[in-house]
Order: C-alpha cells, then sequence, then structure tokens
C-alpha cells in the first residue's frame, strides 16, 4: 500500500495554532471577560455580553447541551447574527425583541455592533503574532509533502499566518492570489499550468491580510501584511456566501473530502455546524475512508462528542491521537504514520 495523490488531506483548527502562542478559544473568553471587569473601555458592555453568553447557555440547555463550550466564534456569530436586526430572516416570525436586550443593546442595537468590533479587534491582537519562530513547527507541513511528493490540500479555519510565515523555500505554498495580488480561484486548478505549488491552502473563514476592495468590484485582495480591518467571516449564513472565495473553498473541501482516504484533523472542536456536515458527509460515503483527530487532552467527554457529531458508519473510520499539534506536527507527521491510519480493505488485508 502507498500514499497516493490526493489520499490525505489537512483540516485545521484554532488548537493547531496554540503552540505558537496564539490563545485557545476558551483563553480568548476568558480574557475578554477579565477586560469586561477591569477594562475601563470593555465595562460598559459587560451587562449586554453577560446577557448574550447567558442566552447562548439557555438555548444550549434546552436541547441538553449543558456542557457546551460558549467560544469566541459562536459569540461572533451571534453578535452578527443580532447586528441584522429587522435584517435577519427570522425576524418577520418575531413579534418583539426582548426588553431587556433593547435596554443593554440600544434602540438600534448599536451596542452590539461596538461589542462586535471591539471582540474583532482584540482577536487580530491576539492572531498577529509579533514573532513566528515558536510557528516554525508549521515547516514540518512542507518536509512532509516533499517526502509524499505529491501536492497537499490543506482547509484553514484560522485567520493566522502561522503556515505562510513557516514556508520553505522549497515548496511553493498557493493561496489562490494572482501576480497582482487578486483573488482567482483558477490557481487551485490542476489544469492550470502557470501554477505548480506543493501546497495548496484553502483559508475557509478568511485571513488577516486579506482586503476586500468595495471600489472595484468587491475583489478580495492579498495585502502584504495584516491590515486593521480584514476580510473574516463569522455569521453562519456568511459562511455560504457566494462571494469569493468562501463558497470555493467550502466546494473544494466537499470534493477533496470525498475524494481522500484519510482526514487529519488538528485542532478542531467541531462546533462548525458546516463543517461537521461535510465530515459527516464523506465518512458516511465510503467506509474505507477515515479520519484522524489529533487530541491533545485525551478527554473523553471530546472524543464521544466527536463521534456523536460525526456518526461513521464503522467505529473504526474515527481514530485519535493523543498529542499536542506541535508534537504531532513535528514527531508523527510522516507517511509511515499516514498509511497507518488508512482503512485496510479486506483485498489489502489477503
Amino acid at each position: 500500500m502507498s500514499v497516493k495523490k490526493d489520499d490525505v488531506i489537512f483540516l485545521l483548527g484554532a488548537g493547531c495554532s496554540v503552540d505558537a502562542g496564539i490563545p485557545t478559544v476558551n483563553q480568548m473568553v476568558h480574557e475578554i471577560e477579565s477586560k469586561l471587569i477591569h477594562t475601563e473601555e470593555w465595562q460598559k458592555y459587560r451587562q449586554l455580553y453577560y446577557y448574550i453568553k447567558s442566552a447562548v447557555i439557555y438555548s444550549d440547555g434546552i436541547f441538553g447541551e449543558f456542557d457546551r463550550v460558549v467560544g469566541i466564534e459562536r459569540l461572533m456569530i451571534v453578535l452578527s447574527e443580532l447586528e441584522k436586526k429587522e435584517k435577519n430572516i427570522v425576524y418577520p416570525f418575531i413579534a418583539n425583541w426582548n426588553n431587556r436586550l433593547i435596554d443593554l443593546a440600544g434602540t438600534n442595537f448599536e451596542k452590539i455592533k461596538e461589542l462586535r468590533e471591539l471582540i474583532t479587534r482584540q482577536l487580530l491582537k491576539w492572531v498577529k503574532l509579533p514573532n513566528y519562530q515558536p510557528a516554525q513547527y508549521y515547516k514540518r507541513f512542507y518536509d512532509f509533502q516533499q517526502e509524499l511528493g505529491y501536492p497537499i490540500r490543506m482547509f484553514s479555519l484560522n485567520y493566522d499566518l502561522c503556515l505562510e510565515h513557516s514556508q520553505s523555500n522549497a515548496v511553493d505554498l498557493e493561496l489562490g492570489f494572482d501576480d497582482n495580488g487578486e483573488w482567482n480561484s483558477y490557481r487551485f486548478d490542476l489544469s492550470n499550468q502557470a501554477v505548480s505549488a506543493g501546497i495548496y491552502l484553502y483559508k475557509l473563514h478568511g485571513s488577516i491580510d486579506w482586503t476586500r476592495d468595495s471600489e472595484h468590484n468587491n475583489i478580495l485582495q492579498l495585502a502584504a501584511h495584516p491590515v486593521d480591518t480584514p476580510d473574516l467571516i463569522f455569521g453562519t449564513e456568511a459562511k455560504m456566501q457566494s462571494i469569493d472565495p468562501y463558497l470555493f473553498n467550502v466546494y473544494e473541501l466537499r470534493n477533496y473530502l470525498l475524494a481522500c482516504k484519510l482526514v487529519i484533523v488538528i485542532g478542531y472542536s467541531f462546533s462548525d455546524d458546516y463543517i461537521n456536515s461535510l465530515l459527516r458527509q464523506a465518512l458516511q460515503n465510503n467506509v474505507e475512508r477515515a479520519i484522524l483527530i489529533i487530541d491533545l487532552n485525551k478527554d473523553p467527554n471530546f472524543r464521544d462528542n466527536a463521534l456523536c457529531i460525526l456518526k461513521p458508519k464503522q467505529r473504526e473510520q474515527v481514530k485519535f491521537h493523543a498529542g499536542s499539534a506541535k508534537e504531532f506536527i513535528e514527531e508523527n507527521l510522516n507517511v509511515e504514520t499516514v498509511l497507518s491510519h488508512f482503512m485496510m480493505a479486506e483485498q489489502d488485508v489477503f
């Protein structure tokens, strides 16, 4: 047995960059809650934040999900949806907004917008690393590509630049931008002779160096450095919007999930329903397809939750590796490990 082209793909979540110095989603929430108590700029939003977080927990409790974590992205999604106010798709079915919410958010929900923008600015501070030396373990992805001998497809939910700043001189990284810095999906097409990348990176939720040119057909451009107002998405509806590159990236994720034998999931908490649906579909489409989940804490609750979400046809399709993202990438990311996690077909056994 050998690893062939597109047999293995990667899905990276926030936990993949924790060893580089970017806080976990839970650490981000804890720091925000500390700022709401101790920092003057944040204090005026404290009661609004408490109200919104309590509502999210109440909603989870209705479905018996009492232990579900309220991470930073869930908070941002709720804020983004509330900010739509009358433009929200469910608004015609709502008799009245809750009086307490109006008291805290303002008649036009202006404080919701202000709080979302404040959290976004803080999020950018966390993600913009002043020094990328701690992120050098990402360099092993480039080494792995060279060992493999085929281009690899990596799908990231992260806004950071850890993979970009760890690039090896021997391997080209394709981000989907042409020589003018403009987005062009054709650069991910294997028939494009002008591109010969070793790694194709799809950033599913945006990047801190993406900027949208609203005066020129809303074209997405790649900036030389992180920008103050990057093109990032949070809302569930936004993740499915037809504007490039988001829908294209999800389409590519679906295609490569249905083509691969193994998905290596690093640092993802399974909190994004549309990603979970695609992973579940891939497992149920082919019992010879597997997912390897890098699990830092060897947490039985996390593993049970992942299995419950993924619903594999065979339990063996979901595999776990106990360890940090850095440990797995530096010490275990190689062809031998990938092969050991392939599902064995009957013709391979005999």
